[in-house]
């Protein structure tokens, strides 16, 4: 068994037994566990790297990839994080990426060997900045992100240039239960629902739009499932690491498709890797994160693409700098313990 599968099983494994084990736990009834101080996804591709501190933080993920358009590979994303005070902070991260399948532009083998493995490739560098208000009983976070052109457009990895993107996150909850709505815009699909790692990046206005729930198990566990949609604003510049969101496996070459084909043995050369097109995207993610430790959160997601019919599952882990303080009670937490007391006065 190769080791990404190995990976992939035996956090699987993990993952639904840390679940099995918090959920055992009853959490108590009529407190929003999420207040303030602690997000969800504040840094989305580092889990667990929240403003619970104020000042410096930070934190790499290490996680195993599958795709239905490039198979696995391995990601690793360091970031950092600064809270300036309870509600403004900003951050940046950069995903590097390792053997994953790209389209060959080699036109003298591209034939034959229409994909490459890349050993290392860094992507485009984010950066967010965050204000947090609480306007009644909802907690909104609006944040504005730009990325730097770290990675390489011609193989996918990165779009190219300086793009941008403002975006308003709400939550309201209702005890464990909370509900999610993101609204923003951009011009690059690389800063929209960027948890989820993709096989394109695009150039070009669009608008996005996200709703959801998520709830809270004990111990800062959480599992949220939400629905989204990318609508381009006009004609889009698409950099793929592939020709096609689709199977690498050749599975309708017969006229009229339907799989029941051979391979053909070879495929005929690649489209190119940059066109112009609408780079329309929505589906479903749902993702689980569980701290382990103070300094340790393991979590997973899995990602449906209706638009560009993607599959794209994911298991790692991340280690912070700066975990959760043995000797403070987070506000989840100390809430939650208040709730339990008075209840049994």
């Amino acid at each position: 068994m190769s080791f990404p599968a190995r990976f992939l099983i035996q956090s699987g494994f993990l993952l639904a037994a840390c679940a099995g084990a918090h959920a055992q736990v009853s959490a108590a009834a009529g407190i929003a566990p999420v207040h303030v101080q602690e997000k969800i996804q504040t840094v989305p591709r580092v889990p667990g790297l929240s403003t619970l501190f104020d000042g410096f933080n930070a934190g790499v993920t290490y996680s195993g990839v599958h795709s239905s358009s490039v198979g696995w590979y391995s990601a690793m994303t360091p970031a950092v994080n600064y809270a300036f005070s309870r509600r403004f902070s900003a951050d940046a991260s950069t995903s590097i990426y390792f053997n994953r399948l790209v389209q060959n532009t080699n036109t003298a083998t591209a034939a034959k060997h229409p994909l490459v493995t890349d050993p290392l490739e860094p992507g485009d560098t984010l950066i967010g900045f965050h204000a947090f208000f609480e306007p009644g009983s909802l907690q909104d976070t609006i944040t504005a992100s730009l990325t730097a052109p770290t990675g390489d457009s011609a193989k996918g990895f990165g779009a190219g240039q300086v793009t941008y993107d403002f975006s308003n996150h709400l939550e309201r909850y209702f005890n464990q239960l909370g509900v999610i709505l993101d609204i923003g815009g951009g011009n690059s699909s690389g800063l929209f629902n960027d948890l989820v790692v993709k096989d394109y990046n695009s150039v070009g206005g669009l608008a996005h739009f996200e709703s959801g729930l998520v709830y809270w198990f004990p111990h800062r566990t959480y599992l949220e499932a939400v629905a989204y949609e990318q609508l381009p604003l006009g004609s889009q510049t698409v950099y793929r690491t592939v020709a096609r969101g689709e199977s690498i496996h050749a599975e309708d070459d017969e006229p009229g498709g339907g799989g029941g084909g051979n391979p053909t043995p070879n495929p005929p050369p690649p489209v190119p890797v940059t066109v112009t097109t609408v780079a329309e995207d929505n589906g479903f993610t749902s993702m689980l994160g569980i701290p382990l430790t103070h300094h340790i959160t393991l979590s997973g997601y899995y990602n449906r693409s209706l638009r560009q019919h993607l599959d794209t599952v994911s298991f790692g882990f991340t280690f912070l700098l700066r975990g959760k303080p043995k000797n403070r009670l987070s506000m989840v937490d100390r809430a939650l313990r208040e709730a339990e007391g008075a209840g049994q006065q």
